[in-house]
């Protein structure tokens, strides 16, 4: 993370910034100092948040540098998006010549829906949901079409996949990634994905592309709610807040929620205040004292806007392509969890040589960055 970054207080000012495409109207953005724009910058390129922050905010001509980088970051990540939707087609035109079942998930999904205005919501990652039993022929699909595991040791194999809930995650020559997942919740939560056999039963077209799946829009929002809050802690920023307030407005009391499957998954008042944060802040032009106080509340666990001397933001704030320990309680847990990561990881056996060298290598490399960090502080 950039020095500069540890050494601002992010104050009410950049939070209201960040937030603003919840607001009613167009923020207008107050003067920044030079060290406030490139932390704006900063958050903006690593959440890619660039499309909100232009298409809600006027900015005047003492921004002119700040608009014009994160411009630049909204033509990089629209080509990006481009190079994606080619893949989508090959991806789907394939998986549906196979009948191979499937949905795509998050960003894409909402996208193909046409629930976010093009060139606002962008996403690092195609996750795409098949049955188990579906997995090795999907897996072929995509390799026939150009991808691999991104991670080089990473050996060719779906065998070892019964701990996490997708396969490492793969790449092709355009740059994109995807996840390829068989569940989407964690096996230590539940031995039966609550969500997946719901979303691949009740698979739908989407709105805008015909040849694109997606979950209907109540198990859509109950993932969106698990994967922000129980898998990430809310440390991927406020785009679930985003995509939440534009769901709600595209389908308008259309707009079906599953409280049965909000309650199985343990994400019932997590709903609900995000649900209470995004309509009152819609009835707003400047956040309000209560609307400030749900959002430390919604925010409570996250790093994500924790930038100071006293603490780092955590990698999981920001990359998502390894799966992360978060809360075991013990060192054995930890340890144990290591293992079977490790596994999953690379697609080794626990008797192969490789992946005790694997698992040595990372834990040193793990310690090395806690020593680090811990120097750094000191």
């Amino acid at each position: 993370m950039p020095s500069f970054a540890k050494k601002i207080k992010l104050d009410d000012t950049l939070k209201e910034l960040f937030l603003s495409f919840l607001l009613n109207g167009k923020y207008e953005a107050p003067p920044f100092s030079r060290e406030q724009e490139k932390l704006v910058c900063y958050i903006s390129e690593q959440f890619l948040i660039s499309g909100f922050i232009l298409d809600a905010c006027d900015f005047n001509l003492s921004h002119k540098s700040l608009v014009e980088q994160i411009k630049h970051q909204r033509k990089s990540q629209l080509i990006k998006q481009m190079l994606v939707k080619n893949d989508l087609k090959d991806i789907t035109h394939n998986l549906n010549g196979r009948c191979i079942e499937h949905v795509f998930l998050k960003g894409v999904a909402l996208n193909a829906d046409g629930i976010h205005s093009s060139g606002i919501r962008f996403s690092r990652d195609i996750d795409l949901l098949v049955r188990l039993d579906l997995l090795d022929e999907a897996y072929d699909v995509l390799k026939r079409l150009g991808f691999k595991y991104l991670n080089p040791k990473t050996q060719d194999s779906t065998k070892y996949h019964h701990f996490g809930h997708h396969l490492p995650e793969m790449i092709n020559e355009n740059n994109t990634k995807l996840e390829l997942h068989w569940r989407v919740t964690r096996p230590s939560e539940f031995k039966d994905c609550p969500l997946a056999e719901k979303m691949l039963d009740g698979r739908r077209i989407s709105k805008a592309h015909p040849h694109i799946f997606c979950p209907k829009i109540e198990t859509m929002i109950a993932h969106l709610i698990y994967h922000g809050f129980k898998q990430h802690r809310m440390n991927l920023g406020p785009t679930i807040l985003f995509d939440l307030a534009a769901i709600f407005v595209f389908f308008g009391e259309e707009c079906s929620v599953d409280r049965d499957l909000l309650k199985r998954l343990g994400i019932e008042k997590e709903f609900d205040l995000c649900e209470r944060f995004v309509k009152r802040v819609r009835t707003e032009s400047r956040l309000s004292a209560e609307s400030k106080l749900l959002s430390k509340k919604i925010f409570k666990n996250s790093r994500w806007l924790v930038l100071s001397n006293e603490s780092k933001v955590y990698e999981s704030s920001i990359g998502t392509s390894r799966i992360k320990i978060f809360d075991n309680p013990s060192l054995l847990s930890r340890l144990l969890f290591k293992i079977r990561s490790t596994r999953t990881f690379y697609q080794v056996s626990y008797f192969s040589p490789k992946f005790w060298l694997f698992f040595i290598t990372d834990i040193l490399t793990s310690l090395k960055k806690v020593i680090l960090a811990v120097s750094t502080r000191l």
